[in-house]
């Protein structure tokens, strides 16, 4: 198994130059999701406002609004749905297809020094892949385009960086250093 490289000495709280973007990626149930929520608070201690992009391939997702006011707005054609609340203001477009990721992108970097998505497989950004908890056998790297680092409790044979679940704070490090590199 590979291991992780080294961390280099960055700046604390020094943001990336723009907002910089990584996906996250893997089968479904490989850990992405807790991984990212896991990596969030070591992002925040070095003060990065982050967001998080969750891709999906399921259509109709406002179901779970359905019959309040904000999907009854959509309904009837508002394309921007706003809802604010005490610590929260969450916004919704309406699109007659999927939103173009470098949109998706540009819609959130004004407001953040990092994005993390969940999902994209085949799209453009640099990509860790989330191979799974389980421990055991090797497992084979999937041929995802643009990864730069893999994720798994179980044995890899790559030349990318391999972190183990747990080790969080070297991701992290990695993955700080490698987005802030020019």
């Amino acid at each position: 198994m590979t291991s992780p490289p080294e961390a280099s000495a960055s700046q604390p709280g020094q943001a990336p130059a723009s907002p910089k973007a990584v996906a996250f990626v893997g089968f479904s149930n490989s850990g992405k999701t807790e991984l990212i929520c896991r990596l969030l608070p070591g992002f925040a201690a070095r003060g990065l406002r982050v967001a998080v992009l969750k891709h999906s391939h399921h259509q109709d997702l406002d179901r779970e609004d359905q019959g309040k006011d904000t999907w009854r707005y959509r309904r009837a054609g508002a394309h921007t749905v706003a809802l604010a609340a005490p610590g929260l203001l969450q916004v919704s477009y309406s699109f007659p297809g999927e939103p173009p990721l470098t949109q998706v992108l540009t819609t959130l970097a004004p407001e953040v020094d990092l994005i993390l998505v969940e999902g994209y497989k085949s799209g453009p950004l640099p990509k860790v892949a989330v191979l799974g908890t389980e421990t055991g056998k090797e497992v084979e790297v999937p041929n995802f385009p643009h990864l730069i680092a893999l994720v798994s409790g179980r044995p890899v044979d790559s030349p990318l960086p391999v972190f183990q679940p747990h080790q969080l704070e070297e991701l992290g490090n990695w993955l700080y250093d490698y987005l802030t590199r020019d």
